[in-house]
């Protein structure tokens, strides 16, 4: 018997649509206007998606209370075929003034955590619609006043999650929901990491109270959190129970720099959770790892009864085609050697991931302009955002009482 690894490769049919039936036209719904509220770090990568015209949006303007970084944000990421449409704003007012621009529909806020409610609810109260970095707000109950309040003046609020818009993300839940194939879900298994440098630790947001006390499980944690909640949805797996947070490490601020985390959550009755004899009963388990002092890695394995579905790129993909790999293991016989046959999925390649979200965010904020906030698809998309914060809350106030398991 061979025992060396088998390993297949092939292709799987894409969903990714054709760009010239969904990019806009002048005959089309307008692009999306988005002023930019702040020139942070990620602000670079997402104005490069926006001004890709299969975004379906626009940067219109770009708003910093210091002119230096609003100029030089200017100057080096806005294309220069874009430069004679966006206008800058600078100074102690500078984000009141773009939350005022009549040439503004929706805003971009990657601002630090602690100060984004106050300016989101601006932006709210002025009819703009609003994409939001995670963690949205301190609090899940900030978050809920946040889409009362946009679902009240008709207009749509969305976090940046980004990898939950790309092309490979439906269609591997779309595979792990075929029981037949894979089997049922048991459970899941995810870390996100980067190993900070001087600067880093010095300077970032990310590792401060004042700044995002959530540290590195709002910031990391956040996408493994998010893909559970993906991946126990499609099998009907998802009512939380609890969450918890096992080891944990804080810099003097207090704000954690490395976690270990649990979440449970509970099979509904007719999923896919379990043995063929869940009872909707069973409780299924996301076992997670976020930190900010070890090397890079985005692993996410998702272990079925027949299969375990794992890919090492989920949040950030590699360039080029994006693919996730099955794994199937036996033993020989006496159990002497174990065997393990490989299936590589590859995706075909579409537009980046940032460039999908902003393309959904134009069409969800069209959609509440039309009709409301329907039961659809961008409803449901804030929901699982809000449940996502809910989530890191619990895990935060686990970490405050010693590891407390928290009841959800």
């Amino acid at each position: 018997m061979d025992n060396s690894k088998q390993v297949t490769s092939r292709l799987l049919s894409s969903r990714i649509m054709d760009l010239d039936n969904t990019t806009n036209t002048s005959s089309q719904i307008p692009l999306l206007r988005i002023g930019i509220c702040g020139a942070a770090r990620i602000a670079k990568k997402n104005i490069a998606a926006i001004q890709n015209l299969s975004s379906n949006c626009k940067v219109v303007a770009i708003a910093s209370r210091s002119l230096e970084k609003v100029d030089d944000f200017f100057q080096h990421h806005v294309w220069d075929e874009w430069k004679d449409c966006v206008s800058i704003m600078a100074g102690a007012d500078a984000y009141d003034q773009l939350i005022n621009d009549s040439n503004v529909d929706a805003l971009y806020v990657p601002l630090p955590v602690t100060v984004k409610k106050e300016w989101v609810i601006k932006a709210l109260h002025a009819k703009k619609h609003v994409l939001c970095e995670k963690p949205v707000s301190t609090s899940a109950a900030d978050y809920q006043e946040l889409l009362s309040i946009a679902k009240k003046v008709g207009r749509y609020i969305m976090d940046g999650t980004m990898f939950i818009h790309n092309n490979r993300t439906q269609l591997f839940l779309d595979y792990i929901a075929n029981s037949d194939v894979f089997g049922n879900v048991i459970r899941i298994n995810t870390e996100f990491t980067f190993r900070g440098d001087e600067e880093f630790f010095a300077n970032d947001i990310r590792t401060t109270k004042e700044g995002d006390p959530y540290g590195c499980i709002g910031d990391l944690g956040w996408y493994c959190v998010r893909v559970a909640q993906l991946v126990f949805g499609k099998v009907k797996g998802g009512k939380l129970t609890r969450a918890q947070t096992t080891y944990w490490k804080l810099n003097e601020e207090g704000v954690p720099m490395d976690a270990q985390c649990l979440v449970v959550f509970k099979g509904e009755n007719g999923g896919i959770c379990g043995g063929d004899d869940d009872d909707g009963d069973k409780e299924y388990i996301l076992s997670f790892h976020c930190s900010f002092l070890h090397p890079l890695t985005q692993r996410v394995s998702i272990v079925g009864t027949k299969q375990t579905l794992e890919m090492l790129d989920y949040v950030i993909p590699k360039e080029g085609v994006n693919y996730w790999v099955v794994h199937g293991e036996d033993l020989t016989l006496h159990d002497t050697y174990s065997i393990r046959s490989s299936d590589v999925m590859e995706v075909p390649s579409g537009p980046v991931q940032e460039v999908l979200m902003w393309r959904n965010f134009s069409k969800y904020c069209r959609e509440v302009e039309n009709y409301g906030w329907c039961d659809g698809e961008a409803n449901q998309v804030s929901l699982t955002s809000l449940e996502n914060q809910r989530i890191v809350d619990a895990l935060m106030e686990s970490m405050s009482l010693d590891g407390k398991a928290i009841t959800l």
